[in-house]
């Protein structure tokens, strides 16, 4: 899963290749986007509660993008890092 700003969102479209990084070692993957999120925000709700991160803006007067939920799929992983990935990454 991958929080992206809503002003990316446009470039993205469900069904799309997309290239997965590791930091560790630089590995590339194959994936594709399996789907997008809707975004919601509620001021008076936490922000682990699943809806769009509450990001604070370091001035006041200006209105951040908000993240979108972008679950991201892998076409094929290589089985030494099954043991290693756990289902619940997020980027």
């Amino acid at each position: 899963m991958g929080y992206f700003e809503e002003t990316k969102l446009r470039h993205i479209r469900e069904g799309e290749p997309a290239l997965i990084t590791l930091y560790s070692g630089n590995v590339k993957l194959q994936g594709h986007v399996g789907s997008i999120g809707r975004a919601i925000y509620d001021q008076s709700v936490e922000s682990d509660s699943g809806l769009v991160p509450d990001i604070k803006p370091n001035v006041p007067w200006v209105r951040l993008a908000q993240r979108v939920p972008v679950r991201i799929e892998f076409d094929a992983l290589p089985q030494e890092y099954h043991a290693r990935l756990r289902h619940y990454l997020q980027a």
